[in-house]
């Protein structure tokens, strides 16, 4: 099969999250394919022509059925393209049906999902995407570059559990809660147990980039649980209902929504899966202390982790491992030789895999209608145009508002308040998100 010539689409900052940009530069630096990327958000630089390649992919930074991400036009000119089109998608459990009809008017050939291969005819049935490869991925993979990375031994690192999470809206089901009570309880359970301990739920305090992976090295001990969402909310009348009902009683407990609003859709999809913070950890030599779970069928319970009962009933056996270096140590080394040293974790598999699905999927037709684009040709082509910088600098004033209040003005508050302060904002800014779509 010859070297296909793909054009990336997606939203790449600096300030993306490290696992966004790993994704991203694994494709375009170990593809056999040429990729190419162009960062947007809304519109194609008008001056690109998507004929020039042979494959769009659209990578899930960009949210396909958001014209602030991907604009009607942009949508109607992929459907009108005759190459090969590829989609990513993660955060699967919102507003599944629009996304559905997102990737219908696109006409998509291949879906990249994270929804666990039993599961996704549940959520994309051939009914509704007729002709489409469905292939399973995970939401990260092990980036290469940490395996040998200098770390520090398990003795001299300063703190011995560490932990970073939101406590996540409650229409993300009981899995999503568990990502703040691990820390909340873990926190409460180990106050008589001498243990040095730094969790935190506060926006100020959350860690990016190089901090992130510093912060981890001086962990002996991370905290985590499986990534994902028990509850799949089709239409988006669960999460408009949850915030309804959050700005009317600021401060309603989770059970009291779930019993109200979702619990008979709790577990109807499993969505369960391996965090990419499982392999940051393993490649760092970083215990991991982790609900009891599948992790997609990557790691073994008490040889990879450190595995806590849902309820904390071990929490004293797990802190005996804590306190015993040798104990850890073996835990660490199984993770670091078996998970992060596992070829089948990297993102060069992943990128391998990508390689092969498409060029599988790639019919003669599909071939670009013209020329490729000499490298600066494609700069000068996809050059932010001013209508792309003034959306830029709206969203960074955007963002750089909610850190201040979040971050600032409410980083000591508790979880509950900035959760309250966030449903408000929803609900009244609604409108003005609705009337972009």
């Amino acid at each position: 099969m010859s070297r296909l010539n793909i054009l990336l689409l997606c939203d790449y900052r600096s300030d993306i999250a490290a696992t966004v940009r790993d994704h991203i530069d694994s494709l375009v630096a170990q593809s056999r394919h040429k990729i190419r990327i162009v960062s947007i958000l809304g519109d194609l630089p008008p001056a690109l022509n998507l004929d020039y390649f042979d494959a769009v992919a659209i990578h899930y930074s960009l949210t396909s059925f958001d014209n602030n991400s991907v604009s009607a036009n942009l949508r109607q000119a992929l459907g009108r393209y005759r190459g090969l089109k590829a989609f990513f998608i993660q955060d699967e459990y919102r507003r599944v049906n629009e996304a559905i009809a997102a990737m219908r008017e696109i006409g998509i050939d291949v879906l990249f999902t994270c929804v666990p291969e039993g599961e996704i005819e549940k959520v994309y049935p051939a009914e509704k995407l007729p002709g489409v490869v469905k292939i399973n991925v995970l939401t990260g993979y092990v980036p290469e570059a940490l395996l040998d990375r200098a770390v520090p031994s398990y003795s001299e690192r300063p703190i011995d559990v560490g932990y970073r999470a939101r406590k996540v809206p409650a229409w993300l089901g009981d899995l999503g809660q568990e990502k703040y009570r691990i820390g909340s309880r873990f926190r409460d359970d180990a106050a008589a147990d001498g243990l040095k301990l730094d969790i935190s739920f506060r926006e100020e305090d959350r860690l990016y980039g190089d901090g992130w992976i510093d912060f981890v090295c001086r962990c002996k001990a991370m905290l985590g649980v499986e990534s994902g969402a028990s509850v799949f909310d089709f239409t988006g009348d669960v999460q408009r209902a949850v915030d309804a009902h959050t700005v009317r009683e600021p401060g309603v407990d989770f059970e009291t929504l779930q019993s109200l609003y979702f619990k008979d859709l709790e577990g109807k999809i499993v969505l369960n899966q391996i965090s990419p913070r499982c392999f940051e950890a393993a490649a760092l030599r970083t215990l991991m202390v982790l609900y009891e779970g599948d992790y997609s069928g990557r790691m073994i319970a008490d040889r990879h982790y450190l595995a806590l009962k849902k309820d904390h009933s071990n929490h004293a056996e797990i802190v005996a491992v804590l306190k015993d270096p040798q104990r850890a140590q073996d835990i660490i080394d199984n993770a670091y030789r078996e998970i992060a040293g596992n070829p089948a974790n990297t993102f060069g598999a992943f990128v391998q895999q990508f390689d092969e699905v498409l060029s599988g999927a790639f019919q003669p037709q599909m071939k670009a209608q013209l020329a490729p684009l000499p490298d600066s040709e494609f700069e000068k082509l996809t050059n932010p145009t001013l209508t792309t910088r003034a959306r830029w600098f709206r969203r960074r004033a955007t963002e750089g508002g909610y850190r201040l209040l979040f971050a600032r003005i409410l980083g000591r508050a508790r979880p509950e308040t900035r959760e309250a302060v966030h449903a408000w904002l929803k609900y009244f800014l609604r409108p003005f998100r609705a009337a972009s779509r």
